[in-house]
């Protein structure tokens, strides 16, 4: 056989969890055609059948990474797509997470899906016209891709799509409607189902509603990957619930973002979540779950209001802000802790709730700037300044809120069970929050390189073959013969995750060369003109990746595949 090219001397992470070794990867009509170790009479052999060698002199080698959770539903349609990605070594990425798909969307809900998508989405293209996931995967088919993209199917838009914002149970033909919705998205290829609970207007169901709308889950094999409804004093109850619902109907439950929100709540509840994690998947409940490296998240600003007070979308919201009673009556409600909704501004504070993005050009000197900041500026107290800035931007604000402790991302990192994402939130303009240009080099840099909390062979793990399993991709995630040639070659001490908070819209650094199915796209950390990424559907599924979702220290044998070792204790 003729190699299309050869990366030789390299030291390969293959994805399994198994130690580093030097040997050389032989890549053949975008497939990894051969693996062999250094100096074998094999990988001799190949160097004189290749087209073009490589000697990348004892870098790296690993499977490209996967990120199952990214918000790029619409910033793929954009010309500046991939540039952050590609920079990361991210190869392949999944969308619609977080029950925020943006379809479906049919044209009687399609304002108000969009406004109050808007903040973790982007805008919509104008020339972009779609209805359900059929319709925006046909776009998405006919996109050059510089990577790989997957699609989740939202059922917080689901629901939207069948009742818009108003709040209360659904009817039985509403049911019917939403099953349908998902049932379809699922035949066209959604990877999985996303939930968003904490979010308008999900947070309307209860664990039976979920159930029965989720039935059409059960047709087919795909994960339940679910943003609960409190990660902070309600995590705990919040974890039974998608349990419950997970149970009932015997799906594989993915929690996203897995963490623990408010100083009280650090180290403790962390710990009895994955301890209940544990103990769900010992009783035979497939359970995973995934973390991003950085103590603050990003989300819609309107996420500090009660359920109550996000009724009815945009329209609702901005109508009872403007409210004096019930105005008066927010103020209080945030004032305190609450165990019926997850009340960030009691639990973190306004000062640390920044305003990332605005769509006004009067606000544009606010954005990046904290609540408390902001308000000082405006001459007014913080939960004044809230209000009236969503009213002016009609709900259309993002934010950055620091919300979680550094311990407690690191003991999440090393939880067996735990995948690396960087929950990128795509919105129009103003700062975005720094894990959009750099979560997994900043998981190499400061946790493998500059401090062993993970090893190399666990990161790459992390970011590769489990994601992997976890979605059944079919030739990704893994260094092995008939893979697809999604690969990166770097050197860890090169690696240069550059985007801060206060000035993130900055390129990550560091990889010698990326190749997506087999066409190199980056080189040196300048991107090439080839855009060779592909759409993955579930029709695409790998039937065998859920027997290897064990967690993160495997290794591969070529004569007798997956080795399960002893993964009881911390990596």
């Amino acid at each position: 056989m003729l190699y299309d090219f050869i990366l030789e001397n390299g030291r390969i992470v293959d994805g399994t969890g198994g130690k580093p070794y030097l040997g050389d990867i032989c890549v053949s009509n975008g497939k990894i055609a051969a693996v062999f170790p250094a100096d074998s009479l094999d990988a001799n052999s190949a160097l004189s059948k290749a087209s073009q060698v490589y000697d990348v002199h004892g870098a790296y080698i690993t499977p490209g990474f996967i990120d199952i959770h990214r918000h790029a539903d619409v910033n793929l349609f954009t010309k500046d797509f991939g540039k952050p990605e590609l920079h990361q070594g991210l190869t392949t990425i999944i969308n619609g997470n977080c029950g925020l798909s943006v379809v479906p969307c049919p044209p009687q809900y399609r304002n108000d899906i969009y406004t109050m998508l808007q903040p973790v989405i982007g805008e919509v293209p104008a020339d972009k016209e779609f209805s359900d996931f059929e319709e925006y995967m046909g776009l998405v088919k006919k996109q050059p891709l510089p990577l790989n993209v997957g699609m989740d199917i939202g059922n917080g838009t689901v629901r939207a799509a069948v009742r818009g914002y108003r709040p209360g149970k659904l009817t039985r033909e509403e049911v019917k409607e939403a099953q349908d919705y998902i049932r379809s998205s699922l035949k066209a290829g959604a990877l999985a189902v996303t939930l968003g609970i904490v979010y308008s207007p999900e947070n309307c169901y209860d664990k039976d509603d979920f159930v029965e709308v989720l039935k059409p889950m059960t047709e087919f094999d795909v994960p339940l990957v679910t943003h609960i409804r409190g990660e902070g004093d309600l995590f705990l109850e919040s974890l039974e619930e998608v349990i419950y619902i997970a149970k009932k109907l015997s799906v594989h439950l993915h929690v996203s973002h897995f963490k623990c929100i408010g100083k009280r709540n650090w180290g403790h509840v962390t710990r009895q979540a994955r301890a209940l994690l544990d103990k769900v998947r010992k009783e035979g409940l497939p359970v995973t779950c995934d973390v991003y490296p950085y103590t603050a998240g990003s989300t819609q600003l309107i996420q500090i209001l009660p359920p109550e007070y996000i009724e009815g979308g945009a329209p609702g919201i901005v109508s009872r802000l403007k409210n004096p009673v019930l105005r008066k009556e927010l103020r209080e409600i945030l004032s305190k802790p609450s165990d019926t909704f997850e009340n960030l501004v009691s639990s973190i504070g306004w000062e640390n709730i920044r305003m990332s993005t605005l769509t006004l050009p009067e606000h544009a000197p606010y954005s990046g700037k904290s609540i408390t900041e902001i308000a000082k500026m405006q001459g007014k107290d913080p939960f004044d300044c809230a209000c009236d800035m969503l009213i002016a931007e009609e709900c259309r604000i993002s934010m950055v809120d620091f919300i979680v402790s550094e311990e407690d991302i690191r003991e999440n990192l090393q939880y067996p069970y735990s995948a690396i994402i960087s929950d990128s939130v795509y919105p129009t303009g103003g700062v975005w929050h720094p894990r959009l240009f750099a979560a997994f080099p900043k998981v190499l840099k400061e946790y493998v390189h500059d401090e062993p909390v993970l090893t190399i062979e666990n990161a790459i793990r992390k970011m590769t073959g489990f994601p992997a399993d976890i979605y059944h991709l079919k030739g990704k995630g893994y260094l092995k013969e008939g893979f697809d040639a999604d690969i990166n070659v770097f050197s860890l001490e090169n690696i240069s995750p550059k985007a801060t908070y206060e000035n993130p819209n900055q390129f990550s650094s560091g990889f010698d060369y990326i190749f997506i199915n087999g066409q190199l796209v980056l080189k040196d950390d300048c991107l090439t003109d080839a855009l060779a990424g592909q759409v993955i559907l579930a029709s695409d599924k790998d039937s065998k990746a859920y027997n290897r979702l064990t967690p993160c220290s495997l290794a591969y044998s070529t004569t007798s595949g997956f080795q399960i070792e002893d993964c009881t204790s911390p990596m």
